[in-house]
């Protein structure tokens, strides 16, 4: 992975006026006072901030120079803690090298800039124009202690990740709740997922074309006729219509079914294939939808590599803020400006 990055630069003096008041939008300012503000930097000391009064409201407010705000960190640094901690370096190890950079700052500091950055990257939200394919998966992440149930949805044809919510239960309702506002928000015309039989009402009370993910169903077919003694024409005819998904393999697997009543495991995997065969052939019908929902469980694979090193949250705004800021620095986009992680 390459990652281009734009740094934030820092300036000793504000080169542009406010074209209004923050308070109450007026454009008739006076220029106050300048006064001198210090700053962590890896380059700039000081800089200067410039005081502006409102003629309409009577209040004034500073204007900082480019790369400089309210926080004793410049935008510089802010970046680079969140960064650092981002590929891989503890909280502890990210203040360590910015003090070798001459930057230093408490690792509380880089805790806060994180949740902070975090919380700007919600905020902004991932999603941007419609979906036609939606991807969606969960996974649990350890927050003190304990697994806490996370919802990822991605843009099928591309991979892009679309959002990130918790789920409070693994059941039909709360996946219902949880997909709808995507689906009609962004004009969902399929949905993708894993085999789990929650997501099956859920697609048909949202009106939408299910893709059961392929390799998901090849394997627990696997494991199932492994258990199966005997049987070992309808077992192979199973695996190749699992394996080709021919056009007539549903009246193929219906007329399997009354042949294999002498073996319940058999009969119970043939009547479990037979449900599912509408979803499994879905993307049959529908170009552009894949197959399995690999762009998901890769989206979830940008946070997972980072969590293990973590060892646990001890937030739920903190699990929220680390998977935010691995999947965009996972994001592929072709320039990432710490810009974005600073306040």
């Amino acid at each position: 992975m390459r990652l281009r990055l734009l740094v934030p630069q820092v300036k000793s003096l504000p080169t542009e006026r406010p074209k209004a008041c923050c308070w109450c939008q007026s454009p008739l300012l006076q220029r106050h006072q300048t006064v001198p503000k210090a700053v962590i930097d890896t380059q700039v000391r000081e800089t200067q901030a410039v005081r502006y009064r409102c003629t309409a409201c009577g209040r004034t407010f500073r204007q900082y120079a480019e790369g400089v705000s309210r926080y004793r960190q410049s935008q510089r640094v802010m970046g680079l803690a969140v960064l650092l901690w981002t590929l891989g370096l503890s909280e502890w190890a990210t203040s360590h090298v910015l003090h070798a950079l001459e930057a230093g700052i408490h690792r509380s500091s880089v805790h806060r800039d994180r949740l902070r950055a975090g919380a700007l990257l919600q905020q902004r939200g991932m999603a941007a124009g419609p979906v036609r394919v939606l991807g969606a998966d969960e996974t649990g992440v350890p927050v003190r202690g304990h697994a806490q149930l996370v919802g990822f949805v991605v843009d099928g044809e591309n991979g892009k990740t679309v959002g990130v919510d918790v789920l409070v239960k693994q059941d039909g309702v709360a996946f219902r709740r949880w997909l709808e506002q995507y689906t009609k928000a962004l004009g969902v015309e399929v949905l993708v997922t894993d085999d789990l039989n929650t997501y099956k009402p859920v697609s048909h009370q949202l009106g939408l074309p299910q893709q059961i993910c392929l390799a998901h169903v090849r394997k627990w077919v696997a494991n199932r006729l492994r258990t199966i003694h005997g049987w070992e024409e309808e077992q192979a005819l199973v695996r190749q219509l699992v394996r080709e998904l021919a056009a007539d393999g549903g009246e193929r697997l219906l007329r399997l079914e009354p042949r294999v009543r002498g073996s319940p495991p058999l009969r119970r995997l043939v009547v479990d294939l037979l449900g599912r065969w509408p979803a499994l052939v879905c993307y049959q019908s529908h170009p552009g939808v894949p197959a399995t929902n690999n762009r998901t469980e890769q989206a979830i694979g940008k946070s997972k590599v980072r969590f293990k090193t973590v060892r646990g949250f001890k937030s739920v705004a903190g699990a929220l803020a680390g998977i935010a800021l691995t999947q965009w620095v996972y994001s592929g986009a072709a320039v990432h400006d710490l810009r974005e992680l600073a306040a």
